[in-house]
């Protein structure tokens, strides 16, 4: 018997031949490009607003967010700079042109979400 290990394909082969997989599919988590763990957010850089071109980086997970706005913070195009974190499904979550118009930098911002998200 041929055994494909189960990562929810739709279809599984044995000897017998082609077997129907009765799981749906489920998207894939992505991995944190940090921790290799599956990921919370992603990071990308963004224009100053909420609307603009955002450049999709790469997936991290809640432990290494301070981190991947550290290291993108310099890296942007242009005016597609602000670091800003998405949600899974790739909405913004926390963009960081928002704490500079507030006086504080990228990290502060993010903390500052944070914490308000954990009072709600």
């Amino acid at each position: 018997m041929k055994s494909v290990r189960n990562t929810l394909f739709s279809n599984s082969e044995t000897f017998g031949g082609l077997v129907e997989n009765s799981l749906p599919d489920m998207p894939e988590i992505p991995i944190c490009s940090f921790s290799g763990k599956p990921a919370d957010y992603y990071i990308g850089l963004s224009g100053p607003g909420h609307h603009d071109e955002i450049r999709l980086l790469g997936p991290i997970c809640s432990k290494f967010v301070e981190t991947a706005i550290v290291n993108v913070l310099g890296q942007g195009v242009d005016n597609i700079q602000w670091p800003v974190i998405l949600d899974l499904k790739k909405n913004i979550y926390y963009h960081s042109h928002d704490a500079h118009l507030k006086g504080h930098s990228a990290i502060m911002g993010w903390k500052n979400r944070i914490i308000s998200k954990a009072k709600e």
